[in-house]
């Protein structure tokens, strides 16, 4: 399918694909380009995951997982991040980089670009020497390509001007959160940049999007306490969530975590303990299986001994139950992870009818 297009847009990175890759959506959308889009999770903007285009463009969440993205044509590779994860499947974290510099060679080497994260070390360590044409984005370092300033918050949301090559490509105010965000729509923006695609466009297809689902998903409220849904299921994820929630004017913090597989668990272990003292509660679901086997003898409850105040619940109806216990008007509730949590908070929200 992708070789039938004259653009194939393939966005790639540890963390922040669905959201970016929405971002993309909406921009190309804006620009009336008519894109194809498939995308690993629902944007409210489809109504699913996915669009067939009738434009020259094609838009992909493209995943490292089994070196998948590997058998894709992009004609413009964007990396956002090259972080240890899927370590069922990778040796180690060069073994990662490996695959995302072969994912970045499969750019036409005259015609084609790399879209890349420069404020990640590792991703610049990947791409050392690529031979194919480089287009960086950074947070605030003026070295690279595209990078943002005159950064405002307003109620936890960010405005600032997209600068490229030294000139202000487009204005933009976001209707989602956390520093992480910019530097997404940076990513989109950047991708849009290269594709020749109009700062206008940029500017209207950001201004209208809202998040991608389960990405910080408002559910509902429960007793005066706002309920929040998100897949972060990688400590670098968590941690771009808990600091956005952390500017958000709520009283409490309240996380209800399931970790996702048993080998994530146990190889980032001690990250997911440091980013799990963050919240002022923690609950904690029983790991998600997903695809494997309980064959390290690890659980949950091993997190909880290491988390003061936490809570061990064994069964989703367990984490209801805690929820609705220690909810109070003003808290911020997230169900967080990449399995089923989503279902304690809806059957919460069901209680409070």
């Amino acid at each position: 399918l992708m070789r039938k297009y004259p653009n194939a847009l393939c966005v790639s990175g540890t963390h922040g694909k669905t959201t970016t890759t929405s971002m993309c959506t909406h921009i190309f959308m804006a620009a009336e380009q008519d894109p194809t889009v498939m995308i690993g999770g629902t944007l409210p903007l489809l109504h699913s995951g996915y669009r067939v285009g009738h434009g020259d463009t094609i838009i992909l969440e493209s995943c490292e997982y089994c070196n998948s993205f590997l058998s894709f044509y992009p004609t413009v590779a964007v990396i956002l991040n090259v972080e240890a994860d899927h370590l069922d499947f990778f040796k180690d974290l060069g073994d990662i980089q490996h695959s995302f510099r072969s994912f970045a060679e499969l750019v036409p080497q005259e015609t084609g670009h790399v879209v890349a994260n420069y404020d990640n070390a590792s991703a610049r360590t990947a791409l050392n020497g690529l031979d194919r044409p480089l287009f960086w984005f950074s947070l605030h370092d003026p070295k690279a390509d595209c990078h943002a300033e005159h950064i405002t918050w307003a109620d936890g949301l960010p405005s600032f001007d997209i600068v490229i090559q030294g000139q202000i490509y487009a204005h933009v105010e976001l209707k989602v959160g956390g520093e992480h965000n910019i530097c997404n729509a940076l990513a989109a923006a950047s991708a849009a940049y290269v594709l020749g695609l109009p700062g206008s466009a940029v500017e209207t297809g950001l201004a209208g999007f809202t998040g991608a689902g389960r990405r910080f998903e408002y559910k509902g409220s429960f007793h005066g306490a706002d309920v929040y849904d998100d897949y972060a299921h990688h400590p670098g994820e968590l941690h771009a969530l808990l600091e956005m929630a952390k500017t958000l004017p709520y009283k409490r913090i309240i996380c209800a975590f399931q970790p996702h597989t048993y080998t994530r668990t146990k190889a980032l272990f001690n990250d997911f303990v440091k980013e799990l003292r963050v919240p002022d509660v923690v609950v904690l679901a029983e790991i998600y299986a997903a695809r494997e086997q309980n064959d390290i003898g690890i659980s949950s409850m091993d997190l909880s001994r290491e988390i003061p105040g936490s809570v061990y619940c064994p069964t989703l109806d367990k984490v209801t139950a805690a929820l609705a216990r220690i909810a109070c008007p003003g808290d911020l509730i997230l169900t967080v992870g990449a399995g089923d949590i989503f279902k304690a908070g809806e059957k919460l929200l069901k209680e409070e009818k």
